[in-house]
């Protein structure tokens, strides 16, 4: 299909039922940031890229996830799987986690709660510094679904010939990959953009070359990138035309280094 569709993601008309291998997103956190913007001292001194207010009423916020959500369990095959990337968030002092998405996957079967650790963000005075986020796995079916561990092993620390076949090791589930920093050759202008390298090992687990991968919250084009790289189909949705521009941009680019 390789295409993203410049709408809510709640209706996904373009795709038939059960045709997608694999989504992979992340979500509007609901965290009521101005993204886009540098504040010093609680005054904005600089603007950069589009921005969002990520500010949707609880309830609403909870409705247009349950909604994509629905969705893609319809179009997704019955050996499919869904991968959410999501974080704490932060409320009258208290740390909210992301627990209660759980809540819309009951038919589903939970594989992992992948922590995503990385190594430097935003600092707090009177708490310790987050430097993790949650990836949930879920599968539609127990044991008939894709798991390319081969493809993702990485090596072992404590690897001894007389004891281990191979030097590679089965990931665990907290995976250290860094945040895309503003210096990054994959950086862009979207302001809450994540790493090729999570995306890439997710695919690669989780599909296998010429699947379809869906992305709802398409944002600056990673899933497709990455998708393209690995010789998989994309889709995707994004509201923000914006950000659809940064994603055809990056896949160009991709196009040029390619061929």
């Amino acid at each position: 299909m390789n295409q993203i569709f410049n709408h809510s993601s709640e209706k996904m008309s373009e795709i038939p039922d059960k045709s997608v291998d694999l989504m992979v997103t992340s979500p509007p956190y609901n965290i009521n940031i101005d993204y886009g913007n540098k504040w010093v001292q609680g005054r904005k001194i600089e603007a950069k890229g589009k921005k969002y207010k990520d500010d949707l009423a609880e309830e609403q916020y909870r409705e247009m996830l349950s909604n994509v959500i629905d969705e893609t369990k319809r179009v997704l095959k019955d050996n499919g799987q869904i991968w959410i990337n999501i974080k704490n968030r932060y409320d009258k002092g208290n740390i909210i986690p992301p627990f209660w998405i759980m809540e819309y996957f009951q038919d589903m079967y939970l594989k992992n709660i992948v922590i995503w650790n990385f190594d430097w963000g935003g600092s707090t005075s009177k708490r310790f510094c987050s430097r993790y986020e949650y990836v949930f796995f879920f599968t539609k079916k127990n044991e008939d679904y894709v798991f390319n561990l081969e493809d993702v092993k990485i090596p072992a620390l404590n690897y001894r010939p007389d004891r281990y076949k191979s030097q590679l090791k089965n990931p665990s589930d907290v995976w250290k990959i860094s945040l895309v920093s503003g210096n990054s050759p994959e950086r862009t202008d979207h302001p809450a953009q994540y790493p090729e390298e999570l995306i890439e090992r997710i695919i690669k687990t989780g599909s296998n070359e010429g699947d379809l991968i869906l992305d709802p919250f398409m944002g600056s084009g990673t899933t497709a990138v990455v998708s393209k790289k690995l010789k998989r189909n994309y889709v995707g949705y994004e509201t923000e035309p914006s950000y659809i521009e940064i994603a055809n941009n990056r896949l160009k680019d991709l196009d040029e280094k390619l061929f």
